[in-house]
């Protein structure tokens, strides 16, 4: 037994050792790769690339969802029941057609229960305004007495004054006449004051007595309008993407939405640093993953909203600044109402052009600009050319360069600070070395 364990202890000792001896040759080799990648790196020569055509148009990327272009709200003024409901939430309807219908019972019921209530209104105002006008008759010939009075009072008055100092009467009798004259004179102007304001109550109670009338004949006209709309068409054509009433119902509000699904846009913000290169006319390229992203639409910028309503951050955290757009589709799209959908908005078509990137780019004290290229030579090495460029537009990474001498497939210095022109040199490609790399991971993972 002693014996056993002692054997199970060396074949454990053994694995162990062998396990530890497996990882360190691991180690070993994953070193030695890692530091013949660095050697290659320093010991290959210059980094150069070859030179090719580069798609220099610049685009904004951003995204959205496709809406209509051409909304309608439909409602209604009346406020009976709906009696029939022709259409369903998603339903494509045509203009013109009978959307619903309400019940006019009701209507009908209330019109002729007012249509009632106004004749018998109409009889009692008419009956009242006669008795209004006779009134208004009295007031005005009483108002036409007490005018004549006046008038007589004011003679009175005045032959009273004339004679106050004639002879044939004392003078007490003269000043107690003028003071009769004088007190009747302000009788009778109380008198036909009171008269004038009889007048003007009697004529008030005239022009009163259409005011019954003037309101119920509004209600009815009110009614009368409704009945006129119990049927309720679409006044275009398009999806129900919204309904907000059921048969039997009551509306209070909208009743339902259609969205035009021939007119499409999509609504996208902008973010702030991208705002002032947007116009309207550019055009766009549009792409949906539940169509497939190797299907492409276009549209054109509509309308550039550049001014802030509230900015968003996006998922890679750019601010929005709340700037926006809208972009029009062609006509024909055919994306969905409510699509989510990428937009690449063309800024400029500059198209395929010779580039390099902007580190190859060297220039004098004077402002020109040139390259280093690289000629091989017999010896298998490189000697470095200066060559004079001119250079075009740019984009993130890439500037676009121009010369006589130029062609594509000429091989160029990554970076012209570490070459002189006339110097023979040994070159490396990244991509060229980024192959052999995959190619040695692929052999040490099989491993």
């Amino acid at each position: 037994m002693l014996e056993k364990i002692k054997k199970h202890k060396k074949l454990t000792i053994a694995l162990v050792i062998v396990l530890i001896v497996a990882i360190l040759i691991g180690v070993v080799v994953h070193n030695v790769k890692k530091t013949g990648s660095d050697m290659m790196d320093m010991s290959m020569g210059v980094q150069a690339f070859h030179l090719e055509q580069q798609d220099m148009s610049s685009t904004v990327s951003t995204s959205g969802t496709v809406e209509s272009a051409n909304v309608v709200e439909v409602t209604t003024e009346v406020t009976s029941p709906i009696k029939e409901l022709n259409v369903a939430l998603g339903d494509h309807v045509e203009k013109g057609q009978v959307l619903c219908t309400f019940d006019g019972e009701e209507i009908r019921q209330q019109i002729a229960d007012l249509e009632s209530q106004n004749a018998a209104v109409k009889k009692a105002d008419q009956s009242s305004k006669q008795k209004a006008q006779r009134a208004l008759e009295q007031a005005q010939a009483q108002a036409n007495a007490k005018a004549a009075a006046l008038a007589e009072a004011q003679r009175v008055y005045q032959t009273v004054s004339s004679l106050v100092g004639s002879e044939g009467t004392t003078g007490e009798q003269q000043a107690q006449a003028l003071v009769d004259a004088q007190l009747a004179l302000q009788t009778a102007q109380s008198e036909y004051d009171a008269a004038q304001s009889s007048v003007q109550d009697a004529q008030d109670a005239v022009n009163s007595s259409d005011v019954t009338t003037t309101d119920s004949s509004r209600e009815l006209n009110q009614l009368y309008q409704q009945l006129n709309h119990l049927t309720v068409v679409a006044e275009q054509s398009g999806v129900i993407t919204q309904l907000n009433v059921s048969k039997g119902s009551i509306p209070s509000g909208a009743l339902m939405k259609i969205e035009d699904d021939t007119t499409l846009k999509v609504n996208v913000n902008i973010k702030e640093k991208d705002i002032l290169k947007l116009a309207a006319g550019q055009k766009a390229t549009i792409t949906s993953d539940a169509i497939g992203s190797d299907q492409t639409f276009t549209g054109t910028v509509e309308k550039v909203i550049n001014f802030t309503s509230g900015g968003t951050t996006g998922v890679d955290g750019a601010q929005t600044g709340g700037y926006s757009a809208t972009i029009a589709l062609e006509a024909g799209t055919p994306l969905l109402l409510g699509m989510s959908v990428k937009v690449e908005i063309l800024l400029n078509e500059e198209g395929e052009q010779l580039a390099v990137p902007y580190d190859a780019i060297a220039q004098d004290d004077d402002g020109t600009s040139y390259l280093y290229r690289a000629v091989e030579q017999e010896n298998g090495k490189y000697q470095v050319e200066r060559v004079t460029v001119t250079t075009g537009v740019s984009n993130d990474y890439y500037t676009a360069v121009t010369s006589d001498e130029l062609q594509e497939g000429d091989v160029i210095i990554n970076y012209p600070l570490d070459v002189t022109e006339g110097d023979e040199i040994t070159l490396y490609f990244p991509e060229e070395q980024d192959d052999l790399l995959y190619s040695e991971d692929a052999v040490y993972d099989a491993m």
